[in-house]
């Protein structure tokens, strides 16, 4: 048995294998776009890495060599690290979520499948490198063009859409995720094109015609994802490429020259780019443009426009985070808390809970100070600087630094994600790869100081090294992915009974399973859902007490282990916890936990909302109306604010200053919100208008005639009272027995 052989053939197995993750979708996971994909990825890298350090051992030539690259990813890692372990929340910067599955322990599985696609595709040379890679990038455009079909496929309407009614999204799930994989793909396939051109690849005259239509068939994906940044990432990247083939053909020293007319060509289309752009802007308004849905988005791009608004006030308090903790930064995955912070209140109408700043580069300002961000910048400086060293031709070298700039482009609007990582990483890889230098491997030169030797022998690696392995490998395989998957799939099963699709009465002991496997990447989805569970549990009129009883156990419980398990106060969990405890009628708690979410995220009208509510119900009034006062003046346009402002005026006994304010404005004084308010100040007439007229708009809603029914019951009324619920019963008889029980309550209530 040659164990080298052995061994080498499942790195490079496991490694050809990488690129599948672009297909997982693990239905039956949390967050089955994402988690599928990591574990996948994870895995896979586990195995490659422990099959290299057995590789390295036995044979000088994988072991790891000083590269600028190889320095810059392992310092960019090491970076990472520091700033995590230093950052507010280190716990979360390490492991992450299911929902990013990013934190520091993917910043290593890249590190570590950076180092052994390197080692492992170079180890015979920089020849069969480029001949490994490739081969390995031609399997990736195969699984690339898989998930293109399937992205077409959504733009004819044969399959659904999963995140939007129009933009594709395919086996990503997330159409800016499928843009920058699109546009990685397409620069790839660009680059294969001057490879097959220049004879450099096997079958080169069917793919000279293949590489270009992917290109073209990915670009065109990835215009419909309508995903503006990348977009403008690829215009870049087209522009960039030529331009440097045009501008710096003449003096290529590697390969053939591109003939005058060749540049003059590439020259000409990049005129002919910026001369349409140029012409888009003062044609945006036209109907061709506002009838289709991607141009009218590119269109949209404006200061004014909502979505460009909230992304620069989300660009704004990265930077004031920024400002608080310069050097490091807080660490991965805690944006949150400068989100919360420096929370804007005339981003109402946005997402109310940010964990990024939608830049790579300002998230990376934040996750690792300017250490953190410059670290990062190295990556591409070094990546074009060994590119442009490197020999390979000028049509290679300038499709690869356009790919870069389309990155670097579309980094500025969105944050990374697992597959444009991936594929990051792979062009770095694939970089270092270019120049293998057998004498600078550092690792030999240690191992040789040490033991006298250059390698180990056969005997020693099967049984002492290989062994520690494979042991290795089974317990970081068992940690890092075998438990988060289980504690992933328990809560899917807690889940389903939580909802009752299987006819299984809800049971704590479905969540208590979940939360025994006690991994930190689930812990804090399993508690906030446990919080959503709790709350329809408690809320049913057909789960019987002892259940609902161990439900609200099981919660407070959840809220005060998140606290616990958080260092710097994250004001989500106190909002959760305390809308959950005001949901469910337990006032003063709810009050309690959401003052602090409060105090933590002072501009945040959502928050402010939900304490008013618990305020009101503890007999807090006055203090309510000052807090929506405050909210309402930080932006007069919130309506939501507007009607809960209102409301509390009126609780309040402030009804002529709710109508100064509001006039008799029906979206705020004709909700049922409003007939909450009046019945509790026993303005009964007024609410009984308001049912009146919801009933009236839809005579078939029960729980609007049952409202009216007791607003009229309530102002005296019973007569009325009476014929609103024999209503009900004609139109519904289903609920008669119910019904001919309230009608003997009204008859004979006082």
């Amino acid at each position: 048995m040659n164990i080298q052989k052995i061994t080498r053939g499942i790195v490079i197995s496991a490694l050809f294998l990488v690129p599948i993750f672009a297909l997982i979708v693990a239905n039956s996971f949390f967050f089955p776009f994402i988690t599928g994909k990591a574990f996948y990825f994870r895995i896979l890298v586990e195995i490659a890495f422990a099959g290299w350090l057995v590789l390295a051992f036995l044979d000088t030539r994988y072991r790891p060599r000083w590269t600028p690259l190889s320095i810059t990813v392992t310092v960019f890692a090491i970076v990472a690290l520091v700033a995590d372990l230093l950052g507010v929340n280190p716990i979360r910067s390490l492991w992450s979520n299911f929902e990013r599955m990013e934190g520091w322990i993917t910043i290593v599985h890249l590190w570590a499948f950076f180092m052994v696609t390197t080692e492992v595709f170079g180890a015979d040379g920089p020849e069969a490198a480029r001949r490994m890679w490739h081969r390995w990038f031609n399997f990736e455009l195969f699984v690339a063009l898989i998930v293109g079909l399937y992205g077409l496929g959504q733009y004819f309407g044969w399959f659904a859409i999963h995140q939007s009614s129009s933009r594709v999204d395919a086996s990503l799930g997330n159409s800016a995720y499928m843009a920058v994989y699109m546009l990685m793909n397409a620069g790839l396939a660009m680059y294969l094109f001057f490879v097959a051109k220049a004879r450099k690849i096997a079958n080169a005259g069917f793919l000279v015609w293949a590489y270009p239509i992917l290109a073209v068939l990915f670009s065109f994906l990835l215009f419909e994802t309508a995903t503006r940044g990348t977009i403008l990432g690829l215009i870049g990247a087209i522009m960039t490429s030529l331009a440097v083939y045009a501008v710096f053909g003449s003096f290529a020293k590697n390969g053939p020259k591109p003939s005058a007319r060749s540049r003059w060509i590439a020259g000409g289309i990049v005129i002919v780019v910026m001369a349409v752009v140029l012409a888009f802007i003062p044609l945006r308004h036209a109907s061709f443009v506002q009838n289709n849905d991607v141009l009218s988005r590119m269109a949209s791009i404006s200061l004014s426009n909502s979505e460009t608004t909230a992304r620069l006030y989300i660009w704004n308090m990265a930077l004031t985070g920024a400002k608080e903790r310069p050097v490091l930064g807080w660490g991965q995955e805690n944006f949150n808390y400068i989100f919360n912070q420096n929370y804007d209140a005339h981003m109402w109408g946005q997402e109310q809970w940010f964990d990024r700043a939608h830049s790579v580069y300002l998230d990376w300002l934040v996750n690792g100070g300017i250490v953190g961000l410059l670290a990062y910048l190295s990556l591409y400086v070094v990546l074009l600087i060994v590119i442009w060293k490197s020999d390979l031709g000028i049509g290679e070298k300038s499709v690869l630094t356009g790919l870069l700039a389309g990155y670097a482009v579309h980094n500025i609007f969105v944050f990374d994600n697992l597959a444009s990582y991936i594929l990051f990483f792979s062009v770095l890889a694939f970089a270092n790869s270019l120049k293998a230098n057998p004498e600078n491997c550092f690792a030999t030169k240690l191992f040789r100081r040490w033991t006298g030797k250059e390698a180990m022998s056969i005997e020693a690696v099967e049984y002492i090294a290989a062994p520690i392995v494979v042991v290795a490998l089974i317990v970081s395989v068992y940690f890092y992915n075998v438990r988060p998957i289980e504690a992933n799939t328990r809560l899917i099963a807690a889940l389903e009974d939580c909802s009752g699709s299987q006819g299984v009465m809800p049971d704590v002991s479905s969540f208590e399973s979940a939360l025994a496997v006690n991994t930190y990447v689930a812990n804090q989805e399993i508690r906030e859902q446990i919080l959503s569970c709790a709350a329809q549990v408690i809320s049913s009129q057909s789960i019987p007490g002892p259940t609902k009883q161990a439900f609200f156990q099981l919660a407070g419980n959840a809220i005060q282990d998140q606290i616990a398990a958080t260092p710097w106060k994250d004001a989500r969990i106190y909002t959760l916890g305390g809308s959950f405890m005001d949901q469910i009628g337990q006032f003063d708690q709810g009050a309690r936990l959401l003052t602090i979410a409060h105090e933590l995220s002072p501009a945040k009208q959502s928050i402010d909302l939900e304490l008013t509510n618990a305020l009101i119900n503890t007999g807090q009034v006055d203090k309510a109306v000052t807090m929506l006062a405050s909210a309402y003046q930080a932006d007069t346009s919130d309506d939501q604010v507007k009607q809960g402002y209102a409301l509390v005026l009126v609780v309040s006994g402030q009804e002529a200053k709710a109508h100064e304010l509001f006039g008799n404005d029906p979206s705020v004084f004709s909700t049922p919100q409003m007939a909450q308010a009046y019945m509790m100040v026993k303005e009964y007439s007024n609410a009984v208008a308001i049912y009146q007229a919801a009933y009236a708009a839809n005579p078939n809603d029960v729980n609007s005639a049952a409202q009216l029914a007791q607003a009229q019951f309530q102002a005296g009324d019973k007569s009325a009272a009476v014929a609103t619920l024999q209503s009900i019963e004609k139109a519904h008889p289903e609920y008669k027995s119910q019904i001919d029980a309230a009608i003997k309550q009204v008859q004979g209530g006082k």
